[in-house]
């Protein structure tokens, strides 16, 4: 695709592709929940210290740097594809620099974060994907703190939604 985003990824020997898909419905228009994902506000405050999320320069558009930083954690990247509703799903896509790490480069790389939405019976159908490079001896340690980390996201969606009606 002409204009895409070119972040290099890898690894050395001793790795392995790990793709934690997470697929949840919400009760809440498509609209409301795009706009709460797509709000750089949803994911900056309430950080739990010392973690951060930071932008430069930017929300949720093509390009603008990204982090999420604390204890065992460097996540840094940029924002690549960025499209609304215009076929029925929105997508968003934030690639990982060369680098990024959670526990430790040693165990841990993620690549890659994607966000879908979809108009769904009663609400909206939500998609996330995080794509990693994890020791091979680590995946299934990887596999249930993803399961573990992401169950908490539609509460968390679900309460904040909630909280504040007139958000977009």
């Amino acid at each position: 695709m002409a204009g895409e985003l070119r972040v290099p990824a890898g690894a050395p020997a001793g790795f392995v592709e790990h793709v934690h898909r997470y697929e949840f419905s919400i009760p809440h228009p498509p609209g409301r929940v795009w706009g709460w994902l797509n709000d750089p506000a949803t994911f900056t405050e309430g950080q739990i210290w010392p973690f951060r999320v930071e932008f430069v320069d930017g929300g949720f558009e093509p390009g603008v740097l990204n982090m999420h930083h604390g204890p065992f954690l460097n996540l840094a990247g940029a924002i690549g594809e960025v499209r609304g509703f215009e076929r029925g799903v929105a997508y968003r896509d934030l690639k990982y620099f060369y680098g990024s790490y959670a526990i430790s480069p040693r165990f841990v790389r993620p690549t890659r974060l994607q966000f879908w939405a979809e108009e769904s019976a009663g609400g909206t159908q939500v998609t996330l994907q995080v794509d990693s490079l994890v020791r091979r001896r680590l995946e299934r340690v990887w596999s249930l703190s993803q399961r573990v980390f992401w169950s908490r996201f539609p509460r968390w969606m679900a309460s904040a939604l909630e909280d504040s009606p007139g958000r977009t």
